[in-house]
């Protein structure tokens, strides 16, 4: 479920951020009412928790803004004060500082209430949830540890009665398996293939008891997705459920389809749009560019005798042009001959579907032709190692705001962080600690962050973030408690030292600093160096007017 969090102070929101993260909920923090306000009125959060000594006005007129806004569900009011009697059973108050034990206890209590009354939400905690099947404590210690950075929450069952009792209450959104605990193979078999048949489908990571492609194929007859052999590399498998959760939008696409034939049209709407496909029909060929700029489609169905302009010609006029040869193209033909699907292939075509249509056909090679597609965009626009946006794509998604900032006129703000002393992490423990350091720096901006926000690394060891419609103050709050959970944040070197990380930050916003990305990062940068310069691991915003000794500031040397 989803908490949102009304603090100011920095230290105290990370640390209570960090508790109830463990919680396995998602949590959200604010710390201007101005902000406060609308994000109740998302509807988005089950619990509002609220420091008493950060408000400015009495508990009871606090309350009853909320309630007057809209948001009736329950207010934990941490205080400092002993109460009595609860006023209002939907106001609780709670003695603060507490043990962490004791807030998650209050926290889950009152959460449990509510999924009680709402079961229809019972399992929206706002983090992804996986089940690891297996009876190996070390690795699901270590899981255990890890899922808080990895932003998932986490089960881990050796005993399948067990398993079988959670799946009558909640179905996880991924799942590890080790075989090896399972009752038998045909057990195994029908679970994957529940898996496979639940929608949306859940996918598995299956270990294997080798590395050979014999047994990753065996695992895959079964029905997994993944495989990793045992022992396994930690940062490997977070990785790997890190692509395993990735939202599957198969049946999201955007489909044009074009055919002369209205009934064919017809009958592809009515084949698709069951899927949550979003449809688009052409009739006439010669409008085909214009709806093809105008909807921008992830895949197009043609067919292929149309008067005038055939789907042929169509076709090679999609491939002739830079910014739509990728566009997957699928063909309907009447016939299979073999000279007509050697022009298909020939003109371009990535698959071809029969007259006439079967509908399971259809979209199973929808679905194939858009996973392999979306797959080639993710491997050219996601940096390998961290999984955030890289350079180019965070660019493009950056541009788009600027140009939706612009149009209606809000603010746009640009921050630039810099790992503290990375070159001495790499050169102390080496550089697959430097690696892990970058991981988990990279999951804790993604969790800490709304998902609209654009977080990319911008090289080495720089990440860029971009927060649309807030102010500098608030995005510095922000990544303020980024920088706090890193700091709270203990990494391990395989030598069994331990350490600390932070980073330094600059911030810069549009329009007040700049008009182009290239300006804005100009400027971040600047105040980058100027953060370092002042002491590192904090964060600076840009002064409305650069001074030319701020402009050009250097990076302190490591």
């Amino acid at each position: 479920m989803a908490i949102l969090l009304y603090h100011d102070d920095v230290a105290t929101a990370a640390t209570l951020v960090s508790i109830l993260t463990t919680a396995d909920h998602r949590v959200d923090v604010v710390a201007r009412s101005e902000d406060l306000w609308g994000l109740l009125a998302s509807s988005r959060y089950h619990l509002l928790i609220v420091d008493e000594s950060h408000l400015g006005t009495a508990v009871e007129a606090f309350c009853q803004q909320v309630r007057d806004r809209g948001f009736q569900e329950p207010i934990l009011i941490l205080t400092r004060k002993d109460w009595p009697t609860q006023p209002e059973t939907q106001v609780i108050y709670y003695h603060y500082p507490c043990s962490p034990a004791a807030l998650l206890e209050i926290v889950q209590q009152l959460l449990s209430a509510i999924a009680t009354s709402k079961p229809d939400n019972h399992n929206d905690s706002g983090l992804p949830l996986v089940l690891h099947i297996d009876n190996d404590a070390e690795l699901i210690r270590s899981l255990e540890e890890h899922s808080v950075d990895g932003g998932f929450r986490y089960v881990a069952m050796d005993s399948w009665p067990l398993v079988n009792t959670l799946l009558e209450e909640c179905w996880p959104n991924a799942v590890i398996l080790n075989p090896e605990v399972m009752p038998d193979e045909v057990t195994t078999r029908e679970f994957l293939q529940q898996l496979r048949q639940h929608r949306p489908s859940i996918p598995a990571l299956v270990f294997t008891a080798r590395d050979t492609w014999r047994d990753r194929l065996a695992a895959i007859r079964l029905g997994s997705r993944m495989t990793l052999s045992k022992p396994v590399d930690v940062e490997r498998l977070l990785q790997t459920l890190e692509q395993l959760l990735q939202p599957q939008e198969m049946t999201s696409a955007s489909i044009l389809t074009v055919d002369d034939d209205a009934v064919t049209l017809a009958i592809l709407k009515r084949l698709l749009e069951p899927w949550g496909m979003s449809v688009t029909s052409l009739q006439d060929p010669d409008q085909f560019w214009d709806v093809l700029e105008a909807t921008n489609p992830e895949l197009v169905i043609l067919d292929v005798q149309m008067p005038g302009i055939n789907g042929l010609e169509l076709c090679q006029v999609v491939r002739n042009d830079p910014h739509w040869n990728q566009l997957p193209i699928l063909f309907l033909t009447a016939t299979t001959d073999p000279a007509l699907v050697t022009q298909l292939f020939a003109a371009g075509a990535d698959d071809f579907v029969s007259k006439p249509i079967v509908g399971p056909e259809l979209m199973t090679r929808i679905i194939n032709r858009l996973e392999r597609t979306r797959l080639l965009k993710r491997l050219a626009e996601v940096d390998p190692l961290t999984g955030l946006s890289n350079r180019r794509k965070a660019t493009e998604e950056i541009e788009r705001f600027l140009t939706l900032a612009n149009r209606q006129q809000q603010t746009l703000c640009i921050a630039v962080l810099d790992l503290d002393h990375f070159k001495r992490i790499n050169d102390t423990y080496g550089h697959d600690v430097g690696d892990q350091v970058l991981v988990t720096t990279a999951r804790m901006l993604r969790q800490s962050l709304r998902m609209e926000d654009v977080v990319a690394r911008w090289g080495g060891e720089e990440f860029l973030i971009a927060l649309y419609d807030i102010s500098l103050d608030v995005a510095k709050h922000r990544l303020a408690i980024c920088l706090q959970r890193l700091r709270n944040h203990t990494f391990h070197a395989p030598n069994h030292d331990s350490f600390k990380v932070s980073f330094s930050a600059g911030i810069s916003q549009f329009p007040t600093h700049g008009q182009s990305l290239l300006q804005l990062v100009k400027i971040a940068d600047d105040a980058l160096y100027a953060a370092k310069a002042a002491g590192r691991s904090q964060i600076v915003i840009a002064p409305k007017e650069a001074a030319p000794e701020f402009a050009n500031a250097s990076s302190p040397e490591e």
